[in-house]
């Protein structure tokens, strides 16, 4: 077919060619700029936040300097450095960080330039295999190797946390005595590395894995970073591990981070406080003084709520001066979340006395809190505490010289954390929908991490302070949805439009459909250390509830872009609760889903009852390019090893084949992969480190397979059971088995946002001949038979459905200057019921359901799989999906 030249110059055009080849950027008359502001308004206090921001291609020259001011002017430190380049060289994405001793603004600007210095400087040092790290106001000892990562902290030369350690109970299942062991494992530090040294920010990865004194076996290699900024008070600690033990014999029954701290002071004047989602606080003393036959003085009382000093002893009344000795000392104290729902205070005096389980409770536990004297001790947090359950602090020795707090990411509390199949036996695609095969429904390589901060303060913070902590370190700095699109990156979107009554409406839908799902989770209680972040992935009307227990039906694992659905609601809107929403799963995908070292190393899971119970393990659920949305917006570094990890998938589809249950094996190349998902899910692999380090081997690999494909005689609609092609995981190449063309099936072929990567790759690489072979099957594969006759001599369904295909569809209409063609991809969209909004919820409630709950009313469907029935996450992703690349590509075709 005579395609017209233009078609082939757009998007990249001569220009993109040129750059691709190395020519320089482009000089930019203008100072560029970046308006920033604070995604959740103005913290209530002076924070620290990393954020990233991109820059349009050629306008920010490799190597060049920022520079940060407030609204009204005033400079302010910042650090900044690359995260991505365009083909020229020239920056597209920029990490930028600001210190807690910036003043609370309300917005920013970023531009090119010369940055300001920092009050209190970070500096970092290392001393044999000591790291310190220092701003003048906290002083942080890290240790390189051995047992203690974190040796003390210090605030204005004063110790107030030391020995700081990663602890991990495991047990193993109960023997016929039924007798239990337990065994409590240290982190040892095996290596570290200064990937930050300031001023403004100080960045220290900490590498090692859980030993047992006296055992040559290791487990779950960990990472932590510690994090200190110009002018904090707090140290900001990610941890991170990858399961690699063994699911039948070592169950977790605890992990978490253990310090020491020095206490100060009479026990009266030693404060124990704990934060409350709600904004509450639970607050005693070692000593209580309040609540006494006699009353100490109004000063007293007043003290020890405010946890200031209590007035010296011989200005107490004299029946309390004479007897307070007596008084009981609470020694120990622990806050454990059992629940989403549910957390408790408990204390008692010494391991040999009982506990008092009724000192507090509540709902939801902030997770944050103090420990220490009057004069000062630690403050702590974690982050997601209610939302991870089950999660606890424990406090052990308060009224003696040295208290310890651990920050158990997973409470011994709650009994051992059991990581095995949910049953011993598979029950079926075809009624299940669940594909459980022999030795994959296996965590092997899953992750976790947990995100911690110690606080080194000079005296008791007041309730108002551990209140607001929380706020301080969740802080995060946006860029408005406009300069997000303007720059040109996460492929085509587009900004909301309601010009029409009926764009109206399906805007009205997408906010809708997205404040349901943020419904749901808390409704349906989404929560738990394992589960936070996903969803579930289809409805059953008849229980009223989600399929929690059925197969392929239950947890989502981001099936079919729900996570890039949300993330294209935020660029587009800029709503704090949709970042949320969306950091939460990605956060989920990238350490969940995926699979990061063993068997299936750079692979995910597909949906299911287990999140790793499926035996689809596939490249497309730990793909990078719907990880990227997070890891630019935030410039998280662990995220970043995350991703840098899917790399792995090449190697290991030499031998777990995506086909293997649906075609006989084969010995024409090294390893079988679909182009559509399998080889667009490895291109974004490859398009993000190539963009991450400007290694063009990464670029190379996706130029080679894109004129691979090009040979193709049937380019996109090659290959039997939905495009089977060989794959060389050395070279890239892919190789036409000359099987199966135009009869595959391509349903899933741009399922899983393939046209947004492959336009996002061909707007950087330009490879002619791969354009016109995207552009070919873009132009048929939702044409009339005729023209599908008339181009390839024969008909032939591609098997494909209309919401998925509708923007492939009025890309090509794009690409040709056809208006017809666009619109035809509009009415795909339109005359698919799956492309209408859900109607408003309804509440269901009476004996049919436990406690009321909100659910979209059916429909009836078609379809006999029910993937697509009235009320599906898979429904929901695509529609949003496909809504807002549509209204970029063809506006004025929209209805």
């Amino acid at each position: 077919m005579p395609f017209p030249r233009r078609i082939f110059l757009a998007g990249t055009g001569v220009a993109a060619a040129a750059t691709a080849l190395g020519a320089p950027a482009a000089a930019t008359p203008t100072t560029p700029t970046a308006d920033l502001h604070w995604l959740d308004g103005p913290p209530p206090a002076p924070a620290g936040s990393t954020w990233g921001v991109p820059w349009p291609r050629g306008q920010v020259a490799k190597g060049a300097t920022f520079a940060l001011a407030s609204a009204d002017g005033a400079p302010v430190p910042v650090q900044s450095w690359p995260l991505a380049y365009w083909p020229d060289g020239s920056l597209k994405w920029t990490g930028h960080a600001i210190g807690a001793e910036t003043p609370v603004a309300g917005a920013f600007r970023l531009s090119t330039g010369a940055p300001a210095a920092p009050q209190h400087p970070v500096a970092v040092s290392k001393s044999g295999d000591e790291i310190r790290l220092g701003n003048g106001i906290v002083d942080v000892r890290l240790a390189a190797h051995g047992p203690t990562p974190i040796r003390s902290v210090a605030r204005n030369g004063t110790v107030v946390g030391r020995d700081g350690q990663l602890t991990l109970l495991l047990q193993g299942q109960q023997d016929e005595a039924d007798v239990v062991r337990r065994t409590e494992w240290a982190g040892y530090v095996t290596s570290a590395t200064v990937e930050q040294a300031g001023p403004v920010r100080a960045v220290v990865k900490l590498t090692g894995r859980y030993r047992l004194q006296g055992e040559v076996r290791s487990v779950l290699p960990w990472t932590l970073r510690i994090y200190l900024g110009a002018g904090d008070e707090a140290i900001r600690l990610v941890h991170h591990f990858v399961w690699d033990a063994d699911v039948d014999h070592d169950l977790i029954r605890g992990l978490g981070l253990r310090i020491a701290v020095p206490m100060t002071e009479e026990p009266h004047n030693r404060h124990v406080r704990f934060g409350t989602a709600a904004g509450g606080i639970w607050g005693e003393p070692v000593r209580v003084l309040t609540g006494l036959r006699r009353d100490p003085g109004s000063a007293v009382r007043a003290a020890q709520v405010a946890g200031t000093a209590t007035p010296p002893v011989d200005q107490w009344s004299q029946q309390v001066r004479d007897g307070y000795q007596q008084l009981a000392m609470w020694n120990d104290f622990t806050l454990f979340q059992e629940t989403a729902n549910h957390f408790s205070v408990w204390k008692r005096t010494s391991a040999k006395a009982s506990w008092l389980k009724h000192a507090g409770h509540g709902d939801r536990a902030s997770g944050f809190g103090y420990v220490g004297s009057t004069s000062g001790g630690i403050g702590f947090g974690m982050s997601d505490f209610w939302q991870r359950f089950p999660r606890a602090v424990d406090i052990r020795g308060a009224a003696g010289d040295t208290a310890t707090v651990t920050l158990w990411s997973w409470a011994p509390q709650a009994g051992a954390m059991d990581l095995r199949p949910y049953d011993t036996t598979a029950h079926g695609l075809d009624l299940s929908y669940e594909d459980v095969q022999p030795g994959f429904a296996t965590p092997e390589g899953v992750a976790r991490s947990t995100e911690m901060w110690l606080w080194a303060l000079d005296s008791t913070p007041s309730r108002t302070r551990v209140a607001q902590l929380p706020a301080e370190v969740s802080a995060q700095i946006v860029a408005p949805p406009a300069r997000y699109h303007e720059a040109g990156v996460f492929g085509r979107w587009s900004l909301p439009d309601r010009r029409t009554a009926t764009l109206a409406a399906y805007e009205d839908g997408v906010d809708r459909e997205v404040a349901f799902y943020a419904g749901q989770v808390d409704q349906r209680e989404f929560y738990g250390f394992w589960h936070y972040g996903d969803v579930m992935h289809t409805y059953d009307a008849d229980r009223h509830c989600w399929r929690y227990d059925v197969g392929g039906y239950a947890w989502d694992n981001a099936e079919l872009g729900t996570d890039a659905a949300l993330w294209y609601v935020f660029l587009r809107t800029g709503r704090p609760e949709v970042f949320r929403l969306a950091r939460a799963m990605t956060q989920h995908v990238s350490e969940v889903d995926t699979h990061h070292s063993g068997r299936f190393a750079g692979l995910g899971s597909r949906h299911a009852v287990s999140h790793w119970g499926d035996g689809a393990k596939e490249a497309r659920v730990g793909e990078s390019f719907t990880k990227r949305f997070a890891y630019y917006l935030t410039a998280d570094e662990l995220l970043g090893d995350l991703i840098r990890s899917s790399l792995r998938a090449d190697a290991t589809l030499r031998s777990i084949d995506p086909l293997r249950e649906v075609l006989p094996p084969q010995n024409q190349a090294p390893a079988r992969v679909r182009i559509g998902p399998d080889w667009y899910a490895l291109v974004s692999n490859w398009l993000t480190e190539w963009e991450r380090t400007g290694d063009t081997r990464w670029r190379d690999r996706i130029v080679v397979g894109m004129r691979d494909i090009a040979t193709f005689p049937a380019g996109l609609f090659t290959g039997e059971a939905g495009g089977a092609v060989g794959f060389d995981p050395a070279t890239g190449h892919l190789t036409n088995f000359g099987r199966g063309d135009f009869d595959g099936g391509y349903n899933l072929s741009m399922a899983f946002c393939g046209e947004q990567i492959l336009w996002e790759a061909l707007d950087l690489v330009d490879v002619p001949e791969f354009r016109r072979t995207l552009l070919d099957f873009a132009r048929y594969v939702q044409a009339p038979s005729a023209e599908k006759i008339a181009r390839y001599g024969r008909d032939f369904n591609p098997g494909v459905f209309k919401t998925i295909y509708s923007r492939v569809t009025a890309w090509a209409g794009e690409q040709l200057a056809d208006p017809a063609i666009r619109t035809r991809g509009w009415q795909q969209f339109t005359s698919d019921p799956s492309g209408q909004p859900w109607p408003a919820a309804v509440r269901v409630s009476g004996t049919a359901v436990p406690v009321p709950v909100d659910e979209i009313p059916t429909r009836g469907t078609s379809n006999p799989a029910g993937d697509f029935a009235t009320f599906a996450t898979n429904d929901f992703a695509q529609r949003t999906l496909a809504y807002i690349s549509l209204l970029a590509i063809a506006p004025q075709e929209a209805p």
